[in-house]
């Protein structure tokens, strides 16, 4: 039996939308995946997932960080709605899903249970802002403007499809970390004037 990262992503998408359970998904790619692989949400509230082909390949989110210990001491507790899901061939030669928590690895329940473990906007937003200030550089960006610099986020409910740029979502949700990314707060690192 073969299947990719990307089979285990659209089974679990068809899976929570088949339950009903899925109510927002924001799949992610490129330098905005430096989070993860896609936000989801029901009821308002969000989780982060990041989809691996098998557990074998678990192990590789280790490289993602600068210090993957010191990461793993500041974040853990804090991923009750960090997950990794990941497939392997059931005994009918089916591919099922399992999910465990991002830092503890601490295998949950259903997979669609994660569904329900999700964080209120300003709490998610904080936490992403931390995991992000941990994680290595992503490679595909310079840091000039770029495509990846009006990049939208597109989200997908079953009533409707809403979209945002990213530098926008990124200003209006996660400031602080706006603010550090901020080309003029970079360039000009003495006192205010204002």
């Amino acid at each position: 039996m073969i299947w990719w990262e990307k089979t285990v992503e659209y089974k679990f998408v068809i899976l929570s939308a088949i339950e009903k359970k899925l109510n927002f998904a924001a799949p992610l790619s490129g330098v905005q995946e430096i989070g993860g692989d896609g936000i989801f949400g029901i009821n308002s509230k969000l989780i982060l997932v990041e989809f691996k082909r098998s557990q074998n390949e678990l192990k590789t989110e280790i490289d993602k960080f600068v210090c993957y210990e010191k990461a793993k001491r500041e974040m853990s507790g804090r991923d009750s709605h960090h997950f990794l899901v990941y497939g392997a061939e059931g005994d009918s030669g089916s591919l099922d899903l399992h999910a465990r928590h991002y830092f503890s690895l601490k295998e949950t329940g259903s997979v669609l249970s994660i569904l329900n473990q999700g964080l209120k906007a300003e709490e998610f937003n904080d936490y992403l802002g931390d995991l992000i200030a941990l994680k290595k550089e992503d490679g595909r960006s310079s840091g000039s403007v770029g495509p990846e610099s009006v990049a939208s986020v597109v989200g997908v409910s079953p009533n409707s499809v809403s979209s945002i740029s990213l530098t926008e979502y990124v200003r209006l949700e996660l400031p602080g970390l706006y603010q550090a990314l901020s080309p003029t707060q970079t360039m000009s690192r003495g006192p205010s004037l204002g």
